[in-house]
């Protein structure tokens, strides 16, 4: 036996790690599919799988997509020939693969697990790409982290069928296949590893706008051995990558020759970069191939592939710089229009988000970073590690500065952190003359790090692509401390000869490594991220819109309204009105013409006069009108979307009250009142119709109030009454005893949103459809709409951007 295991020992160590990385995998798809009971039958755990869906239904059902949707973004239709829809061909032809073996699978199916299976592909190539050159031990770490980061598994788990771990699948793909082309040493391996990562390269610039950044990565190396050679080498190869993919996403998408709204700068982001870089490297080559050039420029190759490097970057700058106004409509990154601003996903990362997120590893990451440039390049790395720990550093904690000093002046900072990256990488591709072991792998992750920080900085939704970065470096710096640690235990002068002698290096960097790991993952303080991710895996995301109200308005809507309805309703719920409910709708969340939700929060939810309500849902075909109760409480929100500044759209916002206790015989008293005008306010049983209240200057003036007692509305104020204080809304169960209280200011009181679902006003005109029991404190509310012979469609309302 122990003959066989010495020779075969190198196969039983690969059947090992094989077996070891399976494992991995395995555990990461269990977490990742917990959630999986609590998802109630044809939903997801978010809203935009549902577009990527019903997308794909229609695919499976007519082999393609239409040129436009007509049921959403009426009356112009949704223009699909804008979109990069591969994401949804994928579901829909591997859904029409595993039924023909499987038949009893469905397309729900399908969509439902492909984040998971997604993320489990990606990181299956990652560790595999990972494994020779740096080891089962580095391999097996990384691969740890990545199962149980809850960063990883938010984006990841079974429902949040977005395209999010599709397209960080593709990516690992597109960056793994060319590093490993760069490594080969056969020229016919090189050829279709590149080839390999092209396709990838085009099927990610079919799939999402924002696949430059992978793109970028790949960039950056070729970057880096063009500036660290004196010789031009394989152009050939980085020609075939660039003619796998720019024209054919050229020709084939629309959205990349005729780009509109947010894809207008498409081509400019994905597209014309590999395009300057194969300028710089042909205009070199020429100039290096010509023979009496060639004897006057090889002593100065580097410093003249630098400056053709920094012209074309510094004329990238300055286009940037030039068109960076009209980002707002046509970037969704980096836009910062109302909209945009109130978008949960877009919201800028605190520190609290960073350690809910990693733990403690996005420190450990960025020490990492630090730790593999100074290993990597030794004293030709101080400006490059510099700049990296302060870049990094400003952009996990930089939250308070934001707060202190605003935007621009923190952007101006991190414009100038960059350019310092930039230059410590200069400085070293022109300094260093022997290429350290893997430097192509740790170029290629220091980018990928660098540009989804930038991009994660400003939005929550993009950490999800910086995980794989700060996993890496998380391990080099658990590599690196593992083997100082062992190291001085062999060489320490309580150590035996006896345990150096029994106990190899290799095993006690393992076990010290494995210790390390394990303070990450169970140790609170450095985020005890192995305790957490089952439950992180299970309760993170809950369905949408699950086990709600909401949902059985959809039922509702499915079995009793016709295809051919039109809701008119908040953005959010556009998607899932197409799917669940199957009817038409006039905005979602894809933010086709943002505009569009604009004018809906201007002219109908917060519209103080029911003329322009009833045209704008006129001009949009609406058939009906759907409010909740969580829209009336974000009317703040909305009314400054529509147009409002922020201290006119404060008093759209309805403001909850508190109830205090009260004894038998005594008034009751609401509290809560520090954004109100009021100093007091009481209920008493003997006015019912009013409240009473004491201004901050002592006067006492009487409120109008609607009242809902039990399911029923019970008392409205006359419409014509003055209400220069505002009103209130109350609810009492059954037996009179008071519940839930609003206070609502004049200018939200008389907007149409309130008029309708609170006081029940214009029923000849908005027929209260749902519910359908005459619950009139129910949390959805669906009003037929009956339009009145003067009102006609105003083309005002289909504007897509505001005048001037």
């Amino acid at each position: 036996m122990i003959q066989f295991v010495k020779r075969n020992r190198g196969a039983l160590s690969r059947g090992g790690g094989c077996l070891l990385l399976c494992i991995i995998l395995s555990v990461a798809f269990f977490i990742r599919i917990q959630n999986v009971p609590l998802i109630p039958d044809g939903q997801f755990t978010g809203s935009d799988p549902y577009f990527y869906y019903r997308n794909a239904q229609i695919i499976s059902e007519h082999g393609h997509l239409p040129a436009r949707d007509m049921d959403r973004w009426l009356p112009l239709g949704r223009d699909l020939e804008q979109t990069l829809p591969l994401y949804s061909y994928a579901l829909a032809y591997i859904h029409k693969t595993v039924a023909w073996i499987f038949p009893n699978i469905s397309l729900y199916q399908v969509t439902l697990y492909a984040p998971t299976l997604c993320f489990i592909v990606g990181l299956g190539v990652l560790l595999i790409f990972l494994l020779r050159p740096f080891g089962l031990l580095f391999t097996t770490v990384t691969g740890i982290l990545l199962t149980i980061l809850p960063s990883t598994i938010d984006r990841s788990v079974a429902g949040f069928s977005d395209r999010d771990s599709w397209c960080l699948m593709l990516g690992i793909l597109a960056v793994t296949t060319y590093l490993t082309a760069l490594q080969s040493q056969h020229r016919r391996t090189r050829f279709l590893w590149t080839l390999a990562s092209g396709f990838t390269m085009f099927l990610g610039g079919m799939s999402w706008e924002g696949f430059g950044v992978f793109s970028t990565v790949i960039l950056v190396v070729e970057l880096w051995r063009m500036l660290t050679s004196e010789i031009e080498d394989g152009l050939g190869l980085y020609l075939l990558w660039v003619c796998t993919f720019v024209p054919t996403l050229y020709l084939i998408s629309p959205a990349y020759h005729n780009g509109q709204w947010f894809a207008t700068h498409l081509r400019d982001f994905l597209l014309v970069p590999p395009l300057a870089l194969l300028g710089i490297r042909g205009l070199r080559y020429f100039l290096l191939t010509k023979e009496p050039l060639f004897a006057k420029l090889q002593p100065h190759v580097r410093a003249l592939t630098l400056g053709l490097t920094i012209a074309v970057i510094t004329g990238a700058v300055f286009y940037v710089l030039n068109l960076f106004d009209t980002f707002d409509n046509t970037t969704v990154s980096l836009s910062q229009t109302r909209l945009m601003q109130t978008v949960s996903e877009l919201d800028d990362p605190d520190y609290k988000y960073w350690v809910s997120r990693y733990g403690s590893v996005f420190i450990l990451g960025s020490i990492g970073t630090l730790i593999a440039s100074i290993r990597l390049w030794r004293e030709l790395s101080d400006i490059l590690a510099i700049s990296v720990g302060l870049f990094s550093l400003f952009a996990f904690f930089g939250d308070p500065l934001k707060r202190a000093w605003g935007a621009s002046p923190c952007n101006t900072l991190l414009f100038l952190l960059l350019t310092g990256v930039a230059i410590g990488l200069f400085l070293i591709a022109q300094q260093r003359h022997k290429a350290p072991k893997n430097e192509l792998t740790y170029v290629a992750f220091i980018t990928w790090f660098i540009f989804w920080l930038v991009l994660s900085r400003d939005a929550v939704r993009y950490d999800f692509f910086l995980t794989i970065p700060v996993t890496f470096f998380t391990t080099e710096l658990i590599h690196f401390l593992s083997n100082i640690m062992s190291q001085k235990l062999r060489h320490s002068k309580y150590t035996t000869d006896a345990f150096r002698k029994d106990i190899k290096h290799t095993l006690l960097k393992t076990v010290t490594a494995i210790l390390l790991l394990s303070l990450i993952m169970f140790w609170t303080p450095a985020g005890a991220l192995a305790t957490r991710s089952l439950f992180i895996g299970k309760y993170l995301r809950d369905a949408t819109p699950g086990r709600t109200h909401t949902n059985e308005v959809f039922r509702w809507m499915k079995a009793r309204l016709s295809n051919t309805t039109v809701i008119a309703a908040n953005w959010g719920y556009g998607n899932t009105l197409n799917v669940l409910a199957g009817v038409k709708t006039i905005t979602d969340a894809d933010h086709f013409l943002p505009y569009w939700i604009t004018l809906y929060y201007r002219h109908v939810h917060c519209a103080h006069t029911v003329q322009e309500a009833l045209e704008f849902l006129k001009t949009h075909d609406a058939t009906h009108l759907m409010l909740t109760e969580r829209d009336i409480q974000h009317s703040g929100t909305y009314a400054f979307i529509g147009g409002y500044q922020k201290k006119n759209a404060k008093p759209f916002k309805p403001i909850p009250l508190e109830i205090n206790p009260k004894s038998i015989g005594e008034s009751q008293r609401l509290t809560g009142l520090k954004d109100t005008p009021f100093a007091a306010l009481t209920f008493n049983e003997a006015e019912p119709d009013v409240l009473t209240a004491r201004l901050r200057t002592g006067k006492l003036v009487k409120l109008p109030t609607v009242a809902f007692v039990g399911t029923q509305r019970q008392r409205i104020p006359h419409r014509n009454t003055e209400i220069p204080h505002g009103g209130a809304i109350l609810y009492f169960d059954e037996h009179q005893q008071l519940q839930k209280a609003y206070y609502l200011p004049t200018t939200c009181w008389n907007s149409l949103a309130v008029r309708l679902y609170f006081h029940g006003e214009l029923p000849d005109v908005f027929v209260q459809v749902y519910p359908t029991s005459g619950d009139t404190t129910a949390d959805v509310k669906v009003w037929e709409i009956h339009y009145p012979p003067n009102i006609r469609p105003n083309p005002k309302y289909l504007a897509t951007e505001p005048e001037g």
